[in-house]
């Protein structure tokens, strides 16, 4: 007798990042690792000292995943990074006579044929399913608890003069808090992770139609350069996603 076997799935991805036509240096990075299944952006902190080597303590802190078991232990891997991540943070920050240094995240964590996004910041995770562009994080900053306060519109905080300023981070002198979505994958599901260098200049309905059109690749370097061209005044980096079918067994995301 043949052996009925639970589809699998697996994404695929390809990261840019750029400096901008502004900044100096980039305090961007990103982490892609197919096997394991864990894709993340960082943001090193705008304000605060040193954000580029904040980031990329995180990116450093995650290369040492090991092959996961089970969605419940890829989860506990990879909080268990970012605790050290920030632990060396803080120590960095020491070294620099206590300058806080600081990084957002935005990741995606896919096992079997389920997924789970985590962050904190205002870097973003967006799905495109069925031509269909849903945000799957919200951002940690002050413009948007005024929105969720109704205090200010969605347009007025694109504009508003703090709107930059965020409410949660990995770093030096602060709590390490973590949202989490979870849900399943489907064969065809593009997820984007991005900076706000990309966010701040290109709207969702714009975001959508480059990420409907063409390859991963082309997309995302439609992406940054559609960033670029409205004026690139951050650093601005993009990780696509493309969700395909393996063979194995089904897990899932427990904390």
């Amino acid at each position: 007798m043949t052996g009925i076997q639970e589809e699998t799935l697996r994404g695929f991805a390809i990261g840019l990042t750029h400096v901008g036509r502004v900044r100096e240096q980039n305090e961007d990075t990103y982490f892609v690792d197919e096997q394991k299944g864990v894709f993340a952006v960082m943001d090193g902190a705008g304000g605060l000292c040193d954000g580029a080597m904040a980031s990329g303590l995180v990116r450093e802190a995650l290369t040492s995943l090991t092959n996961p078991r089970s969605g419940e232990d890829l989860l506990e891997q990879f909080e268990s990074r970012l605790i050290v991540a920030k632990d060396r943070i803080e120590r960095a920050s020491e070294s620099a006579d206590g300058a806080p240094m600081g990084t957002t995240i935005a990741a995606l964590l896919t096992f079997k044929r389920n997924f789970a996004c985590l962050w904190a910041g205002d870097s973003r995770v967006y799905r495109l399913r069925d031509s269909r562009l849903e945000q799957l994080t919200t951002d940690h900053t002050e413009a948007q608890e005024l929105v969720d306060q109704n205090v200010l519109t969605v347009e007025e905080a694109r504009t508003f003069a703090r709107r930059h300023v965020i409410t949660r981070a990995i770093g030096s002198g602060l709590d390490l808090e973590l949202e989490l979505v979870s849900g399943n994958l489907r064969p065809g599901d593009r997820f984007l992770l991005c900076s706000d260098g990309l966010t701040g200049h290109l709207e969702d309905p714009v975001i959508g139609t480059f990420l409907m059109n063409g390859a991963s690749r082309l997309a995302a370097q439609s992406l940054i350069n559609g960033a670029l061209e409205e004026g690139g005044s951050d650093n601005v980096t993009v990780v696509i996603v493309d969700i395909d079918r393996q063979t194995g067994a089904e897990g899932t995301f427990n904390r």
